[in-house]
């Protein structure tokens, strides 16, 4: 009776699983018809009315048919164009299904252009409107700029806004420091974290903001030095920056209140720091000067002189 049992269940999960492999087949190997419109979904205020109080269940619908939507892009085209809308028209149904957001957000930011990343904070702005104390709305807008556009400037005072937040969790100051620092972000981590340092009461915090605050100093002052050798001179400084101490751009170069190395990073044009930069810096380091090394030995090593020939003799 057992083997009859398992074999019915095995059957029923093959008979469930088929069908999906069939039409995941066919969504790969056929073109869609085109018939997918935004005029096919209504706006959000007009949605209320259209559903009869019918609201949430129509939300749910709506939900369900978006996530499958979702998933026939995903296997074909990887684009969503019409999913801000469906989740705009769901939240305005039913503003509780809030995990309909994060889902709607992070589909449309995998496509990674502008736009799409421009629509995603979009339904983040909406999702911060509908839950105004909940720093993830506020803070995912600045991560998509920066982890997507590579944009500091709008990303950092987003962030920074999110981690001021009291449902912010504490720790996640010094991510959005560290996202700064990766980003060329000096400036921006400078101010901010001076007007935190002011407004922080607590000791252990004060402590720390004064650390960050000096991790951004020293970077600024060495980023504006080598800016200032490379108009100078026309050219980089060193790596080890050196050539800003002979220059008499700086007195010194400081220590890395982490306990790094600075170096200057040729393709960005600034300095960094081993600790929050390229953590591969000190080992690629080791290698050059170990190469540099072994040039230098081969050049103080005479050649052996190649044998004369003997001079010819007349017989």
């Amino acid at each position: 009776m057992k083997k009859i049992s398992t074999l019915v269940a095995i059957i029923l999960i093959l008979a469930t699983l088929l069908p999906f492999y069939f039409v995941r087949k066919h969504l790969i190997e056929n073109e869609r018809p085109k018939v997918e419109t935004i005029a096919a979904y209504p706006k959000p205020e007009v949605a209320k009315i259209m559903f009869l109080g019918l609201n949430a269940f129509a939300a749910d619908l709506l939900f369900a048919r978006s996530q499958y939507y979702y998933g026939s892009h995903y296997v074909t085209d990887r684009t969503y164009p019409l999913l801000e809308q469906m989740v705009r028209v769901v939240l305005a149904l039913n503003p509780s299904l809030e995990y309909a957001i994060p889902f709607g957000e992070a589909a449309i930011s995998s496509m990674k252009t502008e736009d799409a990343i421009e629509s995603a904070n979009s339904l983040l702005r909406l999702g911060h409107e509908l839950y105004p104390d909940d720093y993830y709305y506020v803070f995912n807008q600045g991560y998509n700029y920066f982890i997507y556009l590579n944009d500091m400037a709008r990303a950092y005072p987003l962030m920074y806004e999110a981690v001021s937040m009291k449902s912010a969790p504490p720790k996640v100051i010094w991510l959005v420091n560290h996202i700064a620092t990766m980003g060329g972000g000096y400036r921006l981590g400078y101010e901010y974290t001076k007007d935190r340092l002011e407004k922080t009461k607590d000791k252990n915090m004060r402590d720390q903001f004064e650390k960050e605050l000096r991790h951004f100093s020293n970077l600024l002052a060495l980023s504006e030095a080598a800016e200032e050798y490379y108009k100078r001179y026309g050219k980089s400084p060193d790596k080890e920056l050196k050539e800003l101490v002979k220059s008499k751009l700086i007195k010194e170069i400081p220590a890395d209140v982490y306990g790094g190395e600075y170096y200057y990073d040729e393709d960005d044009r600034i300095v960094k720091t081993t600790t929050q930069g390229d953590r591969q810096y000190a080992r690629k380091k080791a290698e050059e000067e170990e190469k540099a090394k072994k040039e230098a030995e081969e050049k103080a090593t005479p050649k052996e002189n190649s044998p004369k020939e003997e001079p010819k003799t007349d017989k």
